[in-house]
């Protein structure tokens, strides 16, 4: 029985753990961070917020609820921010990096330390999951005026004036959607850095906000009521998407439209990026898709350039864009260049070179062909016409000269044989008692002999002059020698 009840409560506390076990979640962490400045009494202070996500991924949404003196310090404007004049301060804002860095501006009121602290904070990352933030707060200290001044009347320019969404009949049409130009903002709605101007627009002096760069905003309310500032180009009096992000302390960007006034070498695409709800051209290398490039400008300096966007870090860098590569003046293609057309296109050209080859095989069997069917014609035709082949007549000729040679070297000339046959033989005897014979028989013989060779020369013209044209087949072994008779 007890054994049983032992078991019993193993089973009974698994059963309780199981659950418990399958509630446990992980949140990321992050730090929540203000600076600490120094201001006097009557002037403007900033003090910056800051989240960072401790794992370097990108912050996301983001919530905090933060209190102040309103005795000592007086709210002034913040992008993000709202204040209800009595001390509570709230700002709410998405994150486009693994920092996420807000200024507000309070205006001193008295001397003293002025503590801006928080309430609660509510973040996720950009993946959606929780970001528990390390809480921390700002202290403010707050010296005399320059004129021993220790205190200052509030202004009473807070949130409480005319309220935005009043617009005029003016409208205006951002990339698609129709707005209407409103005067009707606040001074907590303009943006860090700018102050308000006039400007002339539709026909009448309009307000306008502007800073030390030039850069100037106009407000627009969309049909919804809602209402935001928007870039104010003053050349063509038309209006783009006003974003502002932070590369420092001390300098933003705004993203721009203007994509025809980019120019970059053939390896960068032309993509869209959307960067707080604003979509923007962008630049992208296939090689490298972790960066972007855009067109924006400096607030700071009021300068147009392009600056580079790291997706992992989230942050932005002054972008310079590599040289294009020249071809050389015989207009070959550079040799990288080739190589990467290749690397692009390495099925068509492993096609377009099996083309080629499959082409000089096909070639070379024609040609193969047409060589046989040649070589067969020309032995029809010296069979047909009896003509000897060159080197059958190059053997015979060879065979000549060898013979010739022979001859000429075992044969004497007929002129010493016949001296030797008959000057040392019959010397004697023809000085003597055959002289006459001799001459009768030798005439005779030779006479005879003399015509039997001229017989055979007849024959021999005769056959040459029948056989012009065609093929002689001599017998075998048979040689052809000119001997020239001397008549003595």
């Amino acid at each position: 029985m007890k054994i049983f009840k032992k078991l019993a409560g193993i089973i009974l506390a698994v059963s309780l753990m199981v659950p418990m076990i399958g509630t446990v979640a992980f949140a990321a962490e992050g730090i929540l961070m203000y600076t600490d400045p120094s201001t006097k009494v009557g002037e403007n202070v900033d003090i910056d917020l800051v989240v960072q996500s401790s794992s370097g991924e990108t912050v996301g949404d983001v919530q905090v609820n933060m209190t102040y003196d309103p005795a000592v310090l007086e709210f002034v404007s913040g992008d993000g921010f709202t204040a209800d004049g009595s001390g509570a301060l709230t700002y709410q804002g998405t994150g486009d990096g693994a920092e996420l860095r807000r200024t507000v501006t309070f205006r001193a009121l008295q001397t003293g330390e002025a503590r801006l602290t928080v309430d609660s904070t509510t973040a996720t990352l950009a993946s959606g999951e929780t970001l528990e933030l390390q809480q921390g707060s700002s202290t403010v200290t707050i010296e005399a005026a320059d004129d021993g001044t220790t205190s200052v009347e509030p202004s009473g320019t807070t949130e409480t004036e005319a309220p935005a969404g009043e617009t005029t009949d003016i409208v205006v049409t951002v990339n698609g959607t129709d707005y209407n130009f409103s005067e009707a903002y606040t001074s907590t709605d303009i943006p860090d850095g700018f102050t308000e101007t006039t400007m002339t627009f539709n026909g009448g002096e309009r307000k306008f906000v502007t800073n030390e760069a030039g850069v100037t905003l106009g407000y627009l309310v969309d049909a919804a009521g809602a209402g935001s500032f928007f870039m104010f180009n003053t050349e063509d009096a038309t209006f783009s998407p006003f974003i502002q992000l932070g590369i420092s302390d001390t300098t933003s960007i705004v993203p721009l439209t203007q994509a025809d006034s980019v120019s970059l070498s053939d390896t960068y695409q032309q993509v869209e990026l959307t960067v707080q709800g604003q979509i923007y051209p962008a630049w992208s290398d296939p090689m490298t898709p972790r960066y972007y490039v855009i067109y924006a400008l400096n607030t700071r300096t009021g300068e147009s350039a392009l600056y580079q966007y790291d997706t992992d870090d989230g942050t932005y860098q002054y972008f310079i864009a590599p040289a294009e590569e020249e071809e050389d003046s015989s207009g070959l293609p550079i040799p990288g260049r080739i190589g990467e057309l290749i690397n692009s296109h390495l099925m068509a050209v492993m096609i377009i070179i099996g083309m080629i080859g499959l082409i000089l095989v096909i070639l070379m069997i024609v040609l193969a062909v047409k060589l046989v069917h040649r070589n067969q014609e020309l032995d029809d035709l010296y069979d047909e016409y009896d003509i000897p082949l060159d080197d059958e007549e190059e053997n015979r000729g060879k065979q000549k000269d060898k013979k010739s040679k022979k001859q000429k070297k075992t044969s004497p000339p007929v002129e010493e044989k016949y001296d030797d046959e008959y000057d040392d033989e019959y010397d004697e005897e023809y000085d003597d008692e055959y002289d006459d014979e001799y001459d009768e028989e030798y005439d005779d013989e030779y006479d005879e002999e003399y015509d039997d060779y001229d017989d055979y020369e007849d024959r021999q013209a005769t056959t040459r002059v029948k056989g012009k044209g065609r093929k002689q087949k001599d017998e075998p072994g048979r040689d052809d020698y000119e001997i020239d008779f001397i008549d003595l």
